[in-house]
């Protein structure tokens, strides 16, 4: 798992420059979880990275993470998402932060930044955060290019199942189920 940690840092890297040159435009701070949405998936990688953050805690500090998950998701309020729109919280948002934000995967390292990808027509189609750049836009040559982030987690999805095949299992991992294994654990 350590020859794929580099992408998924590289992806946190990524939104430090970004924040870095946009940081007046942005209102990405701890705190702010309306970006943590439920129903989301991520490649076996990714979990199997959180799963051994997870099983590298020592028996007390899995103990007050199991302890933290009885908390509330949002403090009993609905959750508002980015759109302004009652959703679903993500299953590993506690209050307001991330009770797995050192294991986190790319998309959550990645979220703020201005996106762009191709559309089914061939159009190159950009979206951000509305609660980011509330009047003016980021340059389009500093877009996260989401097909090719979405190719690069692909490729080491090919490369974890290569070096565990032992592991083959689903593609991807729901996050609440991800969630129920380690409380289970």
């Amino acid at each position: 798992m350590s020859d794929l940690k580099p992408l998924q840092r590289k992806a946190e890297h990524s939104f430090n420059a970004f924040f870095e040159k946009y940081k007046e435009d942005m209102a990405c701070a701890q705190g702010c979880s309306r970006c943590c949405v439920g129903g989301l998936s991520v490649f076996a990688w990714e979990a199997a990275i959180i799963t051994d953050w997870f099983h590298a805690l020592s028996p007390e500090q899995k103990a007050a993470w199991k302890e933290r998950q009885e908390v509330p998701s949002s403090q009993n309020q609905p959750f508002i998402n980015s759109d302004g729109d009652e959703d679903r919280p993500c299953a590993f948002l506690r209050g307001d932060s991330c009770s797995i934000y050192e294991a986190r995967p790319s998309l959550c390292r990645t979220q703020g930044m201005a996106l762009s990808l191709k559309s089914e027509q061939g159009e190159r189609l950009r979206d951000w955060c509305p609660l980011n750049f509330s009047t003016s836009e980021p340059q389009a040559q500093d877009d996260l290019n989401l097909d090719q982030l979405n190719a690069m987690l692909s490729q080491a999805q090919l490369i974890h199942e290569r070096e565990n095949p032992e592991a083959l299992g689903p593609l991807r991992v729901d996050l609440s189920d991800l969630r129920d294994y380690l409380l289970r654990c």
